[in-house]
């Protein structure tokens, strides 16, 4: 399974001028690595000891590794536009950030886009191409953030070890089918579980075989890899065992109310053999840390309350009762008094919330974003700026940072700083919505307020240009088209936006080449 590392959208670099760096944050083409993901062996711990695999070239050829960068940015693109995700900057950092330190015990490739899909039911899977989705879901069914861990483990597994390429051309079509039905059953399951069922036992059928469920030798090798990877990461394998405890007690409950199966259950079948095997298994590695442990549950209580909160999954009743004992459950309850505009009742908490905070950096961060959300709710624009200012530049590489303090920043009209936090989003990450749609609206402020002509003019051409890879992003090929037209139309008329022109006839060819891809 091969991914690049956020992958531009085309496979040329684009060179534009300096002055057009300067004022519009022009994307970068990011090189491509190769996957060095196969394991040449793999060993159980022995006196408790790890042997790390070894990474050897997985012998894909240019071709392969370019259709699965296609297939990549095609799944992300479909799901994207299909399904309802959960877009909350600091969840994503948390999952993201987890997502790659899992994946980097085992491939030199980072994930293409890890996404989290706003949805109650509990899956988790892997796409070809190295895009990575967990629902919330299944978020909410864990216990910490080791079980959390365990199944993006587990995805991982099956991403480094190719079980979606293994096999001759009928079972590579067959691939492609299987992940074209599982797009479409997400997408589905959003609105209605029986359909998403029906979906996917359609996309079975066509699929040869019941294609789209791994094979058990699949299974258990993902399992014991996604263990050895939980390890090396410093995440307690011992979870995994735990996590498909529960799965299978929901398995059997399901079928004595004659109710449907987790979706992950159905796409990774969980025999008593698998759970026996992967219990025994666990038991032969170390145990994590105290420490360890400690500090992942802190992060674990934040993220589980701040998902529940955010999907409203949790009653006010809920989160008063929880914030008793729970400091994440607190925060989410002082964000839900700011969205009901209850202030005084948002500040008592972070009043209350503030000592704590001081001890713990991890408390502190987010306790910084939920209370600028409640200072955005009152309009106090500056005050959220000068919040999240503070810790960007303590942590200036956190993307979660720079999009909520862009976001701040826009208001207050201080746009070209907006800017300088977003641009190198866009460059390392070409799919980053949530940064193009900043951008975006960075610039129609710009083209808006300027009294400089030539600057609006830029300012105008941009703001559709980053319009177009929004739109690109979400499928809307078609749309994306629209705006990058109207784009080379405001273009052609000045002197100052006529240099953009290549760069926009690169990125029509970009939407044309994604929208005419078919799996």
């Amino acid at each position: 399974m091969t991914a690049s590392y956020f992958s531009c959208l085309t496979a040329r670099v684009l060179r534009p001028n300096a002055w057009a760096v300067l004022l519009a944050g022009m994307s970068a083409a990011s090189l491509g690595h190769a996957d060095t993901s196969s394991w040449q062996s793999w060993q159980l711990p022995e006196n408790n000891e790890l042997r790390v695999p070894s990474l050897q070239g997985d012998g894909l050829s240019f071709a392969d590794r370019r259709q699965n960068k296609l297939m990549g940015e095609w799944a992300l693109q479909t799901l994207n536009g299909r399904t309802k995700m959960l877009h909350d900057p600091w969840v994503q950092e948390v999952i993201t950030n987890m997502t790659w330190r899992l994946n980097s015990e085992v491939r030199q490739q980072a994930p293409l886009a890890t996404v989290i899909i706003d949805n109650p039911n509990i899956n988790a899977f892997a796409a070809p191409g190295g895009v990575i989705g967990i629902n919330t879901g299944t978020i909410s069914a864990a216990s910490s953030m080791d079980e959390l861990a365990s199944v993006i483990a587990h995805e991982v597994a099956h991403v480094s070890q190719r079980h979606y390429e293994h096999g001759d051309d009928a079972r590579r079509q067959a691939m492609m089918m299987q992940i074209g039905g599982m797009l479409a059953a997400i997408a589905a399951s959003a609105v209605d579980g029986d359909a998403a069922t029906a979906v996917m036992m359609g996309s079975q059928t066509a699929a040869m075989n019941n294609a789209m469920a791994f094979s058990r030798s699949n299974e258990r090798e993902a399992d014991r890899i996604g263990m050895d990877i939980m390890t090396q990461a410093g995440y307690d394998p011992r979870a995994m065992p735990r996590f498909f405890a529960k799965l299978n007690q929901s398995n059997q409950l399901n079928q004595t109310k004659n109710q449907f199966l987790p979706s992950f259950i159905r796409s990774h079948p969980l025999s008593s053999e698998r759970l026996s095997d992967a219990q025994s298994r666990a038991r032969q590695y170390p145990a994590a840390s105290l420490n360890q442990q400690a500090q992942h549950q802190v992060l674990f209580d934040m993220l589980y309350w701040r998902v529940q909160q955010l999907s409203q999954e949790a009653s006010k009743t809920a989160l008063t009762t929880a914030a008793k004992n729970s400091t994440g459950a607190k925060m989410a309850l002082m964000q839900w008094y700011g969205e009901q505009q209850d202030f005084a009742e948002a500040e008592a908490l972070y009043q209350s919330l503030q000592a704590t905070a001081k001890s713990q950096p991890e408390i502190e961060l987010l306790l910084s974003i939920s209370y600028a959300d409640v200072l955005s709710e009152q309009q106090k624009w500056n005050d959220a700026a000068n919040l999240l200012a503070a810790q960007q530049r303590i942590y200036p590489e956190r993307r979660d940072l720079r999009i909520y303090l862009a976001e701040a920043l826009l208001e207050t009209a201080r746009v070209q700083e907006a800017q300088a936090l977003l641009k190198p989003l866009t460059q390392s990450n070409p799919a980053d919505r949530a940064a193009w749609q900043a951008l975006q609206r960075v610039n129609e402020k710009i083209a808006k307020t300027t009294s400089d002509r030539k600057l609006a003019d830029i300012a105008t051409v941009n703001a559709l240009r980053y319009r177009s890879h929004d739109q690109l992003w979400n499928g809307r090929y078609n749309a994306a088209l629209i705006s990058l037209t109207q784009a080379q139309t405001v273009a052609k008329q000045g002197s100052a936006t006529s240099s953009l022109l290549p760069i926009i006839n690169e990125e029509i060819s970009a939407v044309k080449t994604a929208q005419e891809y078919q799996p």
